[in-house]
């Protein structure tokens, strides 16, 4: 273990060896994930994990540990105390619930959801009585890559195949937990909800907030050449983005609440691919923020973050479909009763859901589109350093896009 250019993980066996049926870790050497830049939010190692088999074999696997940042910076603006409790509980909890509940459907094993990656262990602390996050809480996943899935390129928008497969898994991923309510409500109420409150990501650093809003209005002033009334509208809408993440946490009920990831875009997704290149399998990673809300919320968001515009403005509307379709027969295939969660209720909540997450996929831009990675002496910057850095006409463009196209499909309200 290189431990002094990575954070160490201390007691690394006593999280994984749970759930390696009976093997034994006896060492492993880590090495960094993402470029600098790439992931504030959590420190992520890959880790070739040496093991040995109960009968004494000897065997290698490749697995992802994620650990909370480290700077005192970045870890009072992404909260790893309510973070890493939720990733965790994505796999602890809602995995193993969604996996029974299709089993006492009767739906085969290879027609289930597929869309986590294999969870090897976590913790939240070495203490183990503590529920208090700390520096030694990981969380360790199969590395999906070795199954043949790749991350997507921020810079390189998904076209439609890619599209749809996300949408589809995406769908899963929402009618499962929200199958469980409907069926299980007492599991889903007592065992569930409770890691999934509604979550503030910004309430830690509100001198961050004002500067990322004024950042993006001049990304837009330059955008719209300087559009006023659109300008305008931005700003009124940011405004209710923030209103919105510090909202009631207490979400009534709808046809079309559950669990939703809340970053659901090119850089948590990773796809495994035929020989022909068409995409044909999905892993969703990085749950920090997941919570329960209305599904319209990750839908747009990553229509309007990640997907090529021109393929959009073509197949929106084909694009919601598919979406609803894999939603419903979700549902039916658990056996969930779908009387209030028709098609026409669905396009509905689109309308009534779908213009807060505009600036989300605005703010979001400037991240997405960024030059490059940032140096290391950057890196270590306070976060609204790292934001004034002037917006690239690449940005400016996205952004024009993003307003016409909420503006044509009537999502501006």
């Amino acid at each position: 273990m290189e431990a002094d250019r990575f954070p160490e993980i201390r007691s690394l066996c006593d999280v994984v060896e749970p759930h390696l049926s009976g093997a034994r870790l006896l060492s492993y050497q880590a090495s960094s994930l993402t470029q600098p830049g790439d992931n504030y939010g959590s420190v992520l190692l890959a880790i070739h994990a040496q093991l040995q088999r109960p009968e004494g074999g000897m065997f290698e696997k490749q697995l992802v540990a994620k650990l909370p940042p480290t700077d005192p910076k970045y870890w009072q603006f992404f909260q790893p105390e309510r973070t890493c409790p939720t990733e965790i509980a994505v796999y602890k909890v809602l995995a193993p619930a969604l996996t029974t509940l299709q089993d006492e459907a009767g739906i085969p094993v290879e027609s289930q959801f597929k869309g986590f990656p294999r969870y090897f262990g976590s913790r939240v602390s070495l203490v183990p009585s503590s529920g208090r996050v700390d520096q030694n809480a990981v969380l360790v996943l199969e590395n999906v890559r070795q199954s043949g899935f790749l991350p997507g390129r921020r810079l390189v928008p998904f076209d439609l195949p890619h599209t749809l497969l996300a949408l589809r898994s995406m769908a899963q991923f929402h009618a499962l937990p929200l199958a469980l309510r409907l069926l299980k409500p007492e599991v889903f109420r007592d065992q569930v909800q409770p890691f999934f409150r509604k979550f503030d990501w910004h309430a830690a650093a509100p001198e961050w907030k004002k500067v990322m809003k004024a950042e993006t209005l001049e990304d837009v002033r330059r955008a719209t050449n300087d559009n006023s009334e659109l300008v305008a509208r931005v700003a009124e809408l940011a405004d209710e983005f923030f209103e919105f993440l510090a909202a009631d946490p207490d979400r009534p009920d709808g046809p079309f609440t559950s669990i939703i990831h809340c970053d659901f875009w090119i850089n948590n997704l990773m796809f495994s691919y035929e020989p022909s290149g068409t995409p044909n399998g999905l892993k969703i990673i990085d749950f920090q923020t997941a919570q329960y809300d209305s599904v319209v919320h990750d839908i747009i968001s990553f229509l309007l973050s990640s997907v090529d515009t021109a393929i959009l403005e073509i197949h929106f509307e084909h694009m919601l479909s598919a979406y609803y379709e894999a939603f419903e027969c979700c549902l039916r295939r658990v056996g969930a009763k779908l009387e209030t969660h028709t098609y026409e209720a669905f396009r509905e909540e689109v309308k009534r859901v779908a213009y807060i997450q505009v600036p989300h996929a605005i703010f979001m831009t400037r991240f997405i589109l960024a030059d490059g990675a940032p140096s290391e002496a950057e890196e270590s910057r306070p976060l609204p350093d790292v934001l004034k850095s002037p917006g690239s006409e690449r940005i400016a463009h996205k952004l024009s896009q993003i307003l016409n196209l909420a503006q044509k499909f009537e999502i501006l309200h």
